[in-house]
């Protein structure tokens, strides 16, 4: 009876663990899309300029989530007439060997206003 306790708790643990990263990878998530939004929300107005966006998205995400691992071009930031868009690819690290790491490819985007 001593091994299938030793064996059923290590499984526990093992579960535990691979849920635990999974709710972190998840919340890491969410604060770049919060960061992204909050971007495009910065430089929605006329006046602000072209890089209020990516600063705005970076400080945020430096609050929310300081470890969270971007892809290389970090957070970039596009306007059209209308439209601004922030996007950014996220790189989510397994902590354990038997879970695949995984990439996320975020997008926001608003539509300027001030603009007839």
């Amino acid at each position: 009876m001593t091994i299938q306790f030793v064996a059923a708790t290590a499984f526990s643990l093992l579960l535990l663990v691979v849920v635990a990263n999974v709710m972190v990878n998840l919340y890491q998530r969410g604060a770049v899309r919060d960061a992204l939004d909050e971007g495009v929300r910065a430089a929605s107005v006329v006046d602000h300029g072209d890089n209020a966006c990516a600063r705005k998205a970076n400080e945020v995400l430096a609050v929310l989530a300081p470890g969270v691992r971007l892809g290389n071009d970090g957070v970039t930031c596009s306007r059209s007439r209308y439209l601004i868009t922030a996007r950014a690819d996220v790189h989510f690290e397994s902590w354990l060997p038997l879970v695949p790491s995984w990439t996320s490819h975020l997008k926001a985007m608003t539509r300027i206003t001030g603009v007839p």
